[in-house]
């Protein structure tokens, strides 16, 4: 029989975790990463026992997380793509967000960072797929906020500059979604994360409302994306990503679970804004980069206790 321990996040929050031989825990101060299969991770936790999740999964055939860590180790020069046919994408992400919509708390949320893939010269609809098998499986669409990057990386609008005619239209690719999923509640008075709060829990989560008229109000979010030099993941989104849906979807204390937590930008929100958090990635290389950027905020925050 595996053991069972605690990871303590204070008074209000308790995180069970039974280790396994195929998951190793490593704690932290507010949380837990797991460094493993987030299906086998997430079956260690209870039923309801998360209120929000936040994650971008891996993009389909389009990085190869392995041999990308080999090229950080100096063991490659370069990684190549991983071939992987679209059904066996979709039922891999479809067993583990079904695995999350058990963990998690009638009411709570899941939210996803998605975009379109490009394999073999076309372009796939990832995102609308996606939102098909989630309510699929039991999730309830709720909203679609898209995340606009100021700066293009690539380059295809030039093509219409060299060939000026109908046709040759390719827009840059400056934005992905961020859809937000909803866990059903046995009544429909329950179905939020907010009906059990105290006057006092509210008051302490207010929202600052002073540039909520602005773009916050929208759901088109402008926000900088990470540059290569800035983060060792390939693909890793912005902390203000995280610290919006985390501080627009959560109460302080809350468990907030990122299933492809890779260099653990969503974890490193919920630190900074008082909420606790479980993490899983395959990747050492990521967990250990991670944990040593929460470590750090956890240091500056001791700082300024």
């Amino acid at each position: 029989m595996p053991a069972l321990s605690q990871v303590r996040v204070e008074k209000k929050e308790t995180i069970q975790i039974v280790q396994a031989v195929e998951v190793k825990a490593f704690k932290s101060k507010n949380g837990v990463f797991f460094l493993g299969d987030c299906l086998k991770a997430m079956q260690q936790l209870a039923d309801d026992s998360i209120t929000l999740a936040f994650t971008s999964p891996p993009y389909h055939n389009a990085i190869n997380y392995e041999e990308h860590v080999e090229k950080l180790q100096g063991k490659k020069a370069r990684w190549e793509r991983k071939e992987v046919s679209y059904t066996e994408y979709r039922d891999f992400l479809i067993d583990r967000f079904r695995e999350l919509l058990r963990i998690t708390k009638p009411g709570g949320y899941n939210v996803v960072n998605i975009a379109p893939v490009g394999w073999n010269g076309t372009r796939v609809a990832l995102p609308f797929h996606f939102v098909s098998w989630m309510e699929s499986i039991g999730w309830k669409f709720c909203e679609d906020i898209i995340w606009e990057k100021p700066i293009a990386k690539d380059r295809r609008s030039g093509v219409l500059l060299q060939h000026p005619y109908p046709g040759y239209y390719y827009p840059s690719l400056v934005s992905e979604y961020v859809f937000v999923f909803q866990k059903a509640a046995e009544k429909e008075n329950k179905e939020n994360i907010y009906w059990h709060r105290s006057k006092e829990e509210k008051e302490r989560n207010r929202i600052d409302l002073k540039d909520y008229q602005g773009e916050m109000s929208k759901n088109v979010w402008k926000i900088r994306p990470v540059a290569p030099q800035e983060n060792i993941h390939p693909c890793a989104f912005p902390v203000e990503l995280a610290s919006r849906v985390i501080k627009f979807y959560s109460y302080k204390d809350d468990i907030v679970v990122d299933i492809f937590a890779g260099s653990g930008q969503t974890l490193l929100a919920a630190e900074m804004q008082g909420r606790k958090f479980i993490g899983m990635d395959t990747q050492k290389e990521y967990v250990d980069y991670a944990l040593e950027k929460i470590k750090n905020i956890e240091g500056q925050q001791k700082l300024t206790d």
